[in-house]
């Protein structure tokens, strides 16, 4: 199984997982989207995120990442790109960031999510 480097502990436990809804087979073909979702989680430290990639018959596309699910408020972050093949800053057309429903900035929003991780890698080395 492939492992990544987790971004909180920093150690080589970070899996990623297919996502699959069944729901989403019958519907693809009517509105002629694909989605793909992955489920990330460190098997050390906890951390974990949903990404959700979405795209278009017009081509364009959106992934959503939700971080460290079931975690209050919820930090999501969208992308909004019109290259959906690779995803860098270069693809990146723009970031919507939230706490919960509400829009806010980007800084506020790595604070959240560095407060979060901090907080995680305290208690993995504890």
């Amino acid at each position: 199984m492939e492992t990544l480097r987790c971004k909180t502990c920093g150690c080589e436990s970070l899996r990623p997982m297919q996502v699959v809804f069944e729901e989403e087979d019958q519907f693809d073909n009517l509105l002629g989207e694909e989605q793909e979702s992955r489920f990330y989680s460190c098997q050390v430290c906890g951390d974990n995120w949903l990404s959700v990639k979405e795209k278009t018959a017009d081509g364009e596309c959106t992934i959503t990442f939700v971080h460290q699910m079931e975690t209050s408020p919820i930090l999501k972050r969208v992308a909004h790109m019109s290259n959906a093949v690779v995803i860098s800053d270069d693809s990146v057309d723009e970031w919507e960031y939230f706490k919960g429903d509400e829009l806010v900035d980007e800084d506020e929003w790595e604070d959240l999510l560095s407060d979060r991780r901090d907080t995680l890698k305290a208690t993995c080395v504890n």
